[in-house]
């Protein structure tokens, strides 16, 4: 049988392992969401070119009201497919717009 400090050297040698292991993993997982977020954001840099257009074609003053209202069970139906909390994503989907809006405006 191992002395006492060899058994500690080896069990604390593993677990720093596992440790090393398991940083590496997060480490590679907020690499993918910085990815994403990059993503994200130049969506909404081309969608908010897009709506620049077509409200620039509509040359209308107020929101479109009815159309606001499809976008966004569009995006409830999508979030229900993906498990996503509805709260959350009609929160996020009404900041989407009314950033739409004010790029409009710019």
């Amino acid at each position: 049988m191992r002395p006492l400090l060899v058994r500690l050297s080896i069990a604390k040698s593993s677990n720093l392992a596992s440790i090393s292991r398991q940083m590496a993993s997060v480490l590679d997982l907020r690499r993918q969401v910085d990815a994403l977020d990059r993503q994200v954001v130049e969506l909404l840099s081309r969608r908010n070119t897009m709506v620049k257009q077509i409200t620039s074609q509509l040359d209308e003053e107020e929101p479109d009201k009815a159309r606001e209202a499809q976008v966004l069970s569009n995006w409830l139906e999508e979030g229900f497919d993906y498990d996503i909390d509805e709260v959350q994503l009609e929160r996020v989907c009404k900041s989407v717009m009314e950033m739409g809006r004010k790029a409009k405006d710019a």
